[in-house]
């Protein structure tokens, strides 16, 4: 039997302990009642059980997430501050993959401002990323042509969204749409995502696209770039990158080269390394040596750094 509690404190004290057990009818019955709680915060973190849940019995209660959703869009600068309910309800229906578009193409038009010391403040750019997410998983046709507005939305972690969401959306066309935000330039996080999204949706062909990025004035979207290649794991990449820190002068866009090709995973991006540490400039081997501490429970690989350390004395 559920167990009652009354206080906000203690609810959200109850749905804590509730996430850090093993799913079972009684704990699925206590959260699909605490979904339908007038208090956004307790509603938010049993729709975030209910996404970590998963497909078990997750489904059955997509009737009641919707209609939770539906309630806090009500009046909402009232009734779900920050857009908490909202933001965890979408991110649930987005695990559970809920197939209808029209929820996600309204959380993509919401706009929630809230006041601040500064003025009223848009609380709902998460809202409206989650919202092209959960389109692009759908079979909605037109989900591209949805989500292009929210490429120049005024908040950054919509751009960041909508990228995010053209990249899963997998359609033809969309590395095109991905070149062309990256070519009009924005914020380096939101360029990042851009380079790392194209590099996933079309590897061969993007990679000379997003290697010209390392040449940019901008340090910050230079080493945007340099990431975004690391990630993607490319054999081809290690050349990129190590030519790149070859010509470089910069010393910050050197040190996150460096850090790009330890990301790379490859032996040969390890070996230029190592050969860094033993034989390079002392601000060049320090930072490889850096760099390379991401492997630090790899044994073969610290006993060689340390011969290379000795070897420099």
């Amino acid at each position: 039997m559920a167990r009652k509690v009354s206080s906000l404190e203690e609810q959200l004290d109850r749905l804590a302990e509730l996430r850090g057990q093993a799913p079972s009818p009684e704990g699925w019955a206590e959260a699909a009642k605490a979904l339908g709680s007038k208090m956004n915060l307790v509603a938010a973190k049993a729709a975030r059980i209910i996404g970590e849940w998963g497909e078990q019995r997750g489904a059955e209660l997509m009737p009641e997430l919707v209609a939770a959703f539906d309630r806090f869009m009500v009046k909402p600068e009232a009734g779900d501050k920050r857009c908490a309910a909202k933001i965890e309800i979408l991110k649930a229906l987005c695990k559970l993959q809920y197939p209808s578009p029209s929820l996600f193409r309204r959380a993509m038009r919401h706009i929630q401002m809230e006041p601040s010391w500064g003025g009223p403040v848009d609380t709902a750019a998460e809202v409206r990323a989650l919202g092209a997410m959960g389109l692009a998983q759908t079979d909605y046709t037109e989900v591209q042509e949805e989500i292009v507005p929210l490429l120049f939305d005024t908040e950054r972690d919509t751009r960041i969204g909508a990228v995010r969401a053209i990249a899963v959306a997998g359609l033809p066309g969309g590395a095109l749409l991905l070149r062309v935000k990256a070519l009009g330039g924005d914020d380096p996080e939101v360029l990042g995502e851009c380079f790392a999204a194209l590099l996933r949706v079309e590897p061969a062909k993007s990679l000379e696209f997003v290697a010209k990025f390392l040449e940019h004035g901008d340090a910050a979207i230079a080493e945007a770039a340099a990431l975004a290649l690391g990630d993607s794991r490319m054999e081809a990449a290690f050349a990129v990158l190590r030519d790149a820190f070859d010509r470089s002068h910069a010393m910050p866009v050197r040190r996150t080269l460096l850090v790009a090709l330890a990301l790379l995973r490859r032996e040969s991006a390890i070996d230029y390394l190592v050969d860094l540490v033993r034989d390079g400039a002392q601000q060049a081997s320090a930072d490889a040596l850096e760099a390379l501490a991401m492997y630090e429970k790899d044994p073969n690989l610290k006993e060689r750094i340390e011969g290379a350390l000795q070897h420099r004395g």
